[in-house]
């Protein structure tokens, strides 16, 4: 592999070369599920900030109810995104292509704004 590529290295390999890992994931005493329709990014130079929350009122004036912020670091923001894209991109081979809504559709003000997000350092 030469140093231009842009593979993600194995973790794993890096910290744990002669180990294998299994991860166990339990849930701990405050996880929760939630259902989200909305986010929210704020971006600072040491971390993102993902709001998630639910449209309970949608039109020209939406009302979203947000229900969790998640703050990860840039590089993990980085690998997050690129495991959903991932999952994304498979989703669509096997079921079809998501569509989004055209710009128009949506109001300027709307959670589900297909603009930039706002930025916002700390």
């Amino acid at each position: 592999m030469d140093d231009s590529s842009t593979e993600v290295p194995n973790l794993r390999r890096m910290f744990l070369p002669d180990k294998p890992v299994q991860v166990e994931f339990t849930e701990g005493e405050k996880f929760t599920k939630l259902y989200s329709n909305s986010v929210q990014l704020v971006v600072g130079p040491w971390d993102f900030t993902f709001t998630f929350g639910e449209v309970k009122k949608p039109g020209d004036n939406p009302v979203v109810e947000n229900q969790v912020a998640v703050i990860m670091s840039p590089q993990h923001a980085k690998a997050f995104a690129n495991i959903l894209m991932n999952h994304v991109s498979e989703y669509e081979k096997k079921i079809g292509e998501i569509k989004l809504p055209v710009e128009e559709a949506v109001p300027a003000n709307s959670p589900v704004e297909l603009a930039e997000p706002k930025v916002k350092t700390h």
